[in-house]
């Protein structure tokens, strides 16, 4: 004779079902696109930036010609929102994002800052790098600019760590928030991170995956009763 869960028992297997999910959706995308983080801090009377993940430049498209950069900081360029440093090393390939990418999120008009800054100084790193190319009008878009021995097969991963002396974000007229680009076709991102991000929900695609598992579980559950 099939005993009958109590109450209790029946809240625990429902909120194991939805972490199990949750947990399921969460690895999916992770394995789906990557991306790179560029995180802006005021740190001690300071702004400091470090860089980290890992962008797959497959997925992205390869240019004919290489976009170069001077110095180490952030622009504003009336165009689009960009940083870079190459002090550590030149760079000599650059990739765009495929036809159809939203750049709104770095636009002058609504990126993260409101002004150029080459002030910051190389803490560590030796990975050169920029997040911009040119477009067919020949202007600043996002995109990724990179020393070609600093991919590991098709991978590439930041490394550099600068520091803003007595800046703030209010100096650097830095706003805080998230602003990343995906690229359209892949799913692979740059984010400029400014400050520590806030509670923020989950995207679409990972509360619909979430909602497939909900499914698929409950549908096993009904199977068995």
């Amino acid at each position: 004779m099939t005993s009958r869960l109590s109450q209790t028992q029946r809240i625990t297997m429902k909120k194991i079902a939805v972490l199990s999910a949750l947990a399921l959706a969460a690895s999916l995308c992770g394995s789906a696109h990557a991306g790179i983080v560029f995180k802006f801090l005021e740190d001690g009377g300071d702004v400091v930036m470090t860089s980290s993940g890992t962008i797959d430049t497959s997925k992205l498209v390869l240019m004919e010609s290489v976009y170069g950069w001077g110095g180490v900081g952030i622009e504003e360029n009336g165009n689009h929102d960009i940083i870079g440093g190459t002090t550590v090393g030149a760079v000599n390939m650059s990739f765009r994002f495929h036809d159809g990418t939203n750049f709104t999120a770095w636009s002058s008009l609504t990126g993260p800052w409101a002004t150029s800054n080459f002030s910051a100084t190389v803490d560590a790193g030796q990975k050169g790098f920029t997040t911009y190319v040119r477009d067919d009008a020949n202007r600043q878009v996002p995109g990724l600019g990179i020393e070609r021995q600093d991919l590991v097969g098709s991978l590439w991963s930041p490394d550099q760590e600068w520091t803003f002396s007595g800046a703030s974000f209010a100096s650097l007229q830095m706003f805080a928030g998230t602003y990343t680009v995906t690229d359209a076709q892949t799913g692979e991102f740059i984010t400029f991170q400014i400050g520590e991000p806030g509670n923020q929900l989950p995207e679409p695609g990972v509360l619909g995956l979430a909602g497939l598992a909900l499914l698929g579980a409950g549908a096993a559950r009904r199977r068995k009763a």
